[in-house]
């Protein structure tokens, strides 16, 4: 088989990544108050919508570039646009939706509609007849009406036509994955944004934990969490990097939705993380906030264990060790999790242990 000639990512889609660590940043301060202890489970819902609607948005931007960007005046006028409105759209992120309903989902149609202007004008001269694009085109056409009819029809009962937007232009690509042709994605490439996405994640998370960066700078606690995040970023590296087969035919599809699910993990974790310097936080539910985000993470990640060399599949021997170090991980941190310092050790054992497991494995190619 040929080898895949990486694309390059431009200057300008690293630009267009700048305005998503505001919105990311946003996202996460919708849950970085606690109520009653907790988080309401509606706020969560609410959360996960979000970052599902911003992250189908940005997936779309990258795929078209992916199949079909050169760097043409269509292309930058696109991206230009999707980020004017992803501007608009990131700033009017909250919990009070009937306030920002308005100007949130006419960002999202804005976008939308260039992102088909885009699809159906920069991909060829019969766009219909690719089959990635009829696809594309056809699932954000449904998302546009969807969102357009719910705008016009006002917050009370057009949000949920535009959640079914969101929810079409998240799900429907499943349906139609038959549609998608391996030989027309950029595998590299999309392992490169994906990437950028998640150290875009992770820098919203230690910017949060430098709260507890103060006085000393020999302290086990902060050192602690600072472990375990560069432990988990660790691991992804070794699986991003070392293990996954970049020149391979693949539609992407577990490694796009993957990601997805493993920013909400990521973003889940970060507000755990907040609520250490919270006294009214019940540490029950902090530890299962945690103990859930971490989990979620590392199923994630090893998920895209499918595109590995050959050499360095994940077998079920490394499910076993890996699940196994998770358990007594989280037993010490359940065991500790009273105080602050006993509940971040276990996870931070847990991520180390993760962390030297996929070294080990990488360790097998030559």
């Amino acid at each position: 088989m040929q080898k895949i000639i990486a694309k390059r990512v431009s200057m300008l889609e690293l630009f267009y990544d700048l305005i998503f660590v505001y919105a990311i940043s946003k996202i996460t301060a919708m849950i970085h108050h606690p109520v009653a202890g907790g988080i309401p489970l509606f706020n969560y819902i609410e959360f996960v919508f979000v970052v599902i609607m911003v992250m189908q948005i940005w997936l779309y931007q990258a795929l078209y570039i992916n199949r079909f960007g050169k760097s043409r005046i269509i292309d930058t006028i696109g991206l230009l646009i999707s980020m004017y409105a992803m501007t608009y759209l990131a700033n009017n992120i909250n919990t009070e939706w009937s306030v920002t309903f308005g100007t949130f989902n006419s960002a999202v149609v804005l976008i939308v509609a260039g992102l088909i202007w885009q699809y159906l004008c920069g991909s060829g001269k019969q766009p219909m007849r690719d089959h990635d694009v009829r696809a594309f085109a056809v699932t954000l056409i449904l998302e546009l009406i969807a969102v357009l009819s719910g705008l016009l029809i006002g917050y009370h009962y057009g949000i949920f036509l535009c959640v079914l937007g969101g929810l079409i232009g998240f799900l429907m690509p499943l349906v139609v994955y038959q549609q998608f042709v391996p030989e027309n994605v950029n595998f590299p490439h999309l392992v490169e944004r994906l990437g950028l996405i998640i150290i875009i994640t992770f820098g919203e998370s230690l910017v949060n934990i430098t709260r507890y960066f103060k006085g000393s700078i020999i302290q086990p606690f902060p050192a602690l969490i600072f472990v375990l995040l560069v432990t988990m970023f660790g691991a992804y590296i070794i699986q991003d990097e070392l293990l996954i087969n970049h020149h391979q035919r693949s539609r992407g599809f577990v490694l796009m939705y993957s990601h997805v699910f493993m920013v909400i993990a990521l973003l889940s974790m970060t507000a755990g993380l907040d609520y250490l310097a919270e006294s009214g936080v019940s540490r029950l539910n902090l530890w299962l906030l945690l103990s859930i985000s971490i989990l979620g993470y590392y199923i994630c990640l090893v998920a895209n264990g499918v595109y590995n060399h050959r050499d360095v599949k994940l077998q079920l021997k490394d499910y076993c060790v890996m699940l196994m170090i998770f358990l007594i991980g989280t037993g010490i941190s359940f065991y500790g999790m009273q105080s602050n310092f006993g509940l971040v050790i276990g996870f931070a054992l847990c991520g180390i242990s993760e962390f030297l497991w996929l070294l080990k494995i990488s360790r097998v190619r030559k």
